[in-house]
């Protein structure tokens, strides 16, 4: 059984997609922040619904809140199945910050990104995280 590398990028082509996986990260960012709200809503319509005289007029609510829930969740798997088919690597989601798994002087690093800078300017050592990062020079 043969092993796939993993998907590797220099820096020019990990900015040459940097405009596809920023839309990405921007609704991954967005959907996260907005997750925590949307299972709340559904927590309270289902209280309201267990709690109601006229349950089935409640329950409408409850389902609506449920949907889009459930479309959030749809919608950021995608995004974040998106970004794993390119190779790269959610570090977090509030911050949108991302890896691109490069080759430094012929080792393994990570190029990282944050949701807001403008190019892929920074890198460092795989398992040294965002303390680590070092301009790419």
């Amino acid at each position: 059984m043969s092993r796939v590398q993993p998907r590797t990028y220099d820096v020019a082509e990990a900015n040459a997609v940097l405009p596809q996986v920023r839309r990405l990260v921007e609704r991954i960012v967005e959907l996260g922040a907005n997750l925590p709200d949307l299972e709340d809503a559904v927590r309270i319509a289902q209280y309201r619904r267990a709690r109601a005289d006229e349950p089935a007029a409640v329950g409408a609510e409850h389902e609506r809140h449920t949907q889009a829930l459930r479309e959030a969740e749809i919608e950021l798997a995608g995004a974040l199945t998106a970004l794993e088919a390119m190779g790269i690597q959610l570090k977090d989601m509030r911050l949108g910050l991302i890896d691109f798994l490069s080759y430094r002087a012929g080792e393994l690093v990570e190029l990282c990104w944050k949701l807001g800078e403008d190019r892929v300017a920074f890198w460092h050592r795989i398992g040294e995280g965002f303390a680590g990062r070092r301009p790419i020079s």
